[in-house]
């Protein structure tokens, strides 16, 4: 036994409890809830479940920030790159700009684009026809520009939506990828910007 492997001064049920975050992190980017590690280990409380975090928190195995999903197992991906997590963003009609930073997730850095991103919460379906879901979140690559084709995040008068950006008649148009909505034309005389472009996207288990 290598005593001084900090491991070694785990139970095995703080151990279990690790390896599972570690895999699930792993496999998904991002860390499991407190109902899916008790269900994992078959433990019908959280409580018990909060106890072996907080144990796992306190020998350093874990970091925990505010948030149902910020659980992080640090020694997954040693290089990881935190990414904040923006609120929401409509898949509709224009919405309200996008919320103030609510949590952060721990990503791997193969997964990124090469520059600033941030996830987005996605609201409504105007964009299943791109498996842009619901409830999905999008990964987005911090730019002020795109090309046409690509799907942006947009801004007109301080309301955001996701859309493809797209040309019809030499007009620049944010298009749907359902046909119950509408193309929204990108007015000249407004405050239009690109917030980024849409680089992947996420969702969750159970959905």
């Amino acid at each position: 036994m290598d005593k001084n492997n900090p491991e070694n001064s785990l139970s095995p049920r703080q151990q279990e409890a690790l390896d599972f975050i570690r895999t699930y992190a792993g496999q998904t980017g991002y860390p499991p809830t407190l109902k899916e590690i008790a269900g994992h280990m078959g433990i019908r409380g959280l409580h018990a479940v909060r106890k072996h975090l907080d144990a796992l928190i306190a020998k350093g195995h874990l970091t925990r920030e505010k948030g149902a999903r910020t659980l992080f197992a640090g020694r997954v991906f040693p290089d990881a790159v935190p990414v904040p997590v923006l609120g929401q963003v409509a898949a509709g009609g224009l919405h309200e700009s996008p919320e103030d930073h609510t949590k952060t997730w721990f990503v791997d850095p193969e997964w990124l684009p090469e520059g600033p991103s941030f996830f987005l919460r996605v609201r409504g379906d105007s964009m299943k026809g791109a498996a842009i879901l619901d409830g999905d979140y999008v990964l987005v690559r911090s730019r002020p520009d795109a090309r046409p084709g690509e799907i942006v995040v947009a801004m007109i008068d301080g309301e955001s939506t996701v859309k493809r950006l797209s040309r019809k008649d030499d007009q620049l148009v944010l298009s749907p990828e359902n046909p119950a909505y509408p193309d929204i034309p990108v007015p000249a005389n407004k405050d239009f910007r690109i917030a980024g472009v849409v680089v992947g996207v996420v969702r969750l288990p159970g959905r």
